[in-house]
């Protein structure tokens, strides 16, 4: 009753679309109380000042984030390998190894829910059902990662059974080289918004060669493209953070260009974790192998 100011984190939009995610209504309904118990309250967000803090990690932070990494890529490597693919005949077996892997690794289990999608199922950003028959053939997008004193780890590995065909092997080789091309972008000082700018219109080159669009725009890429390249990572697995903010030595981000054809069923995504330097730029993510 004394105060004329609260600071908390302002409402999210319902709907984020750079991120296909719905967002939690906790701190609507927190605000609506607020008011309902003083409604000349004014409220200050503080977003941005807690955004700024989380970016940059410390020494402490990263060498959690790293051991969450590491949890992932051994847990699985060896999943992804033929002879150990080929047994598998569905999502959730799959799912099942990670649980199994990740416990035993050391992790508190998933920092998010697991995505294991086959053949078109991959065309859905976040499909999360993991119930389907796995096809030898197919293309299957493993989006996981362990989390490890409360910390995430976000590794996306795209493989087959099988061997991939022209086209597969096209699509793949395209978002390989988006994801070198952002990592050739990454150092102090960038905005997050002009490297996605410039990724857009590189991935719009390679879906020209693909023959999926004819003119770079944005909404012809955004249609086998639609979500961001990158993500901050941290305590969570799209861990909060200033994006108007340029870049700085010590924050963490995922990298992870995908190309999604639902008429063809082919969906491919390849995401690494990496930290920004004082001058050069750490794949924290190396590894876990990449190729299909």
């Amino acid at each position: 009753n004394k105060v004329k100011h609260i600071a908390t984190l302002a409402v999210p939009p319902a709907y984020i679309e750079q991120l296909d995610f719905y967002t939690n209504p906790a701190r609507a309904e927190l605000i609506k109380k607020i008011k309902q118990t003083k409604s000349e309250l004014e409220i200050l967000d503080i977003s941005q000042h807690i955004g700024r803090l989380r970016m940059v990690k410390q020494p402490i932070e990263i060498a959690a984030i790293q051991k969450a990494i590491d949890i992932t890529a051994k847990t699985l490597k060896p999943l992804t390998k033929q002879k150990k693919l080929a047994k598998f005949k569905y999502e959730y077996e799959i799912e099942a190894e990670l649980n199994k892997g990740f416990r035993l690794g050391g992790g508190s289990g998933h920092a998010f829910d697991p995505i294991v999608a086959c053949g078109s199922n991959a065309c859905t950003i976040h499909y999360v059902a993991n119930n389907d028959q796995l096809t030898a053939g197919d293309f299957i997008i493993i989006d996981v990662g362990a989390e490890y004193d409360h910390y995430a780890a976000d590794i996306t590995r795209t493989v087959i059974i099988g061997q991939p065909n022209r086209r597969q092997q096209a699509v793949y080789d395209a978002a390989e080289e988006v994801q070198n091309y952002a990592f050739s972008l990454l150092k102090p000082g960038v905005l997050m918004r002009e490297y996605e700018e410039k990724i857009e219109k590189y991935m719009g080159e390679k879906l020209r060669e693909l023959n999926l669009i004819k003119t770079i725009t944005h909404e012809d890429v955004r249609k086998y493209f639609p979500h961001a390249t990158s993500h901050f990572l941290g305590l969570n697995a799209h861990d909060a953070g200033d994006y108007n903010h340029p870049l700085e030595p010590g924050v963490v981000l995922a990298v992870e260009p995908g190309i999604y054809i639902p008429e063809e069923g082919i969906g491919v995504r390849i995401e690494d974790n990496v930290v920004i330097g004082q001058k050069s730029l750490k794949i924290l993510t190396k590894k876990m192998p990449k190729g299909i």
